[in-house]
């Protein structure tokens, strides 16, 4: 049965690690080793990680005193380097694996000698526990020269994300792709992952959904809002260069493009919209959301209608404007406003 390693870094998730932690455990896949970093936590995660590895030798703490994100790509680097395990996956300390995903994808990348296979998900509200999105195949598809292009569409939005994941060890040390970016900004996962496919000879997708993402009103991604937003050009640009270094990018393929980007400033705009930040602050958030030039050309874009959120976009930049005006004291914001409106309907 070929090892595997897991990781998982955990900061103050004393309510979430032991979800974590029992959905690997419990794996029908029992040839694996867990590496789970206790990066500073000030609650009781280190105990409860303790706990675990006082009944299952499996279970390896790692601690360091000072919390940094950095810690977790410079870790996962150092274990991909020591360790002679055929695969690693990463695992966050608030979310879980189906206990059928190592048996499932570790047949799934040996069959079809793989160097990175990803898996189907569920988004969910972690307060609630309501599914927020489904993410699956109907079958399994396997990546490989043109494919990379031709189903582009198909398998990008299981790209987006570190976990969700089997990496091949001795492909990561091949191709010295092994550190993480630090995470701060959110779609880091998305540009580092995104290089790992394009690295790849063989990549797959395991269409049942084996991930569960819980999200929560504060994590990063809904806290760090006003930092993170250059990070959506980031992507776009990471992602017009992936493509074209296959050859010329075709039109569906790069209206693609700005659907996805269109996609990530409704996310952006809904969060600032969402947030206790005042006024001032949100009106910033969106002007540095419209005034990009990516903005332009999502606007300017003539695409293919099967791209409904770009077949919407005047009703978009309506609703946008709605809210704005129903912003406390936007009354009293009138050129802060108007700015924001005439980049709105930049075409």
């Amino acid at each position: 049965m070929l090892k595997t390693i897991i990781f998982t870094t955990a900061y103050n998730a004393q309510h979430t690690i032991r979800r974590a932690v029992e959905s690997i455990l419990n794996q029908t896949h029992t040839s694996l080793e867990y590496y789970v970093l206790d990066n500073g936590s000030t609650d009781d995660t280190a105990n409860a990680i303790i706990e675990y590895s006082k009944i299952d030798e499996r279970i390896k703490l790692i601690q360091v005193n000072k919390n940094d994100i950095a810690n977790g790509g410079a870790f996962f680097h150092t274990i991909v380097h020591a360790t002679n395990a055929k695969y690693i996956v990463w695992c966050d300390a608030d979310d879980e694996y189906t206990l059928d995903f190592l048996e499932n994808m570790i047949g799934f990348a040996e069959e079809d000698q793989l160097d990175i296979a990803a898996c189907g998900y569920e988004k969910i509200d972690g307060n609630t526990n309501e599914v927020l999105k489904h993410r699956a195949l109907t079958e399994n598809l396997v990546i490989h020269d043109s494919l990379f292009v031709e189903k582009f569409i198909k398998y990008r939005g299981f790209t987006t994300y570190l976990w969700g994941k089997l990496y091949s060890i001795p492909f990561l040390k091949a191709k010295k792709h092994t550190g993480t970016e630090e995470k701060s900004r959110i779609c880091n996962d998305s540009i580092w992952t995104l290089g790992l496919f394009k690295k790849a000879d063989r990549a797959g997708i395991y269409g049942k959904a084996m991930y569960k993402y819980y999200q929560y009103p504060r994590s990063l991604s809904h806290t760090n809002i006003e930092e993170s937003l250059s990070s959506y050009s980031d992507l776009w640009n990471a992602t017009n260069q992936y493509l074209k270094s296959y050859g010329p990018i075709s039109k569906t393929n790069e209206d693609f493009l700005y659907a996805i980007h269109l996609s990530l400033v409704e996310e952006a705009v809904e969060k600032v919209f969402a947030s206790e930040m005042v006024t001032d602050i949100q009106l910033r958030c969106l002007l540095k959301i419209f005034d990009d030039p990516i903005w332009v050309e999502t606007m300017a874009r003539d695409a293919d209608p099967q791209f409904r959120n770009l077949a919407a976009r005047a009703a978009y930049v309506d609703g946008v404007k709605n809210n704005i005006l129903a912003l406390p004291g936007a009354a009293e914001k009138g050129t802060a406003v108007a700015k924001i409106f005439r980049r709105l309907e930049s075409t």
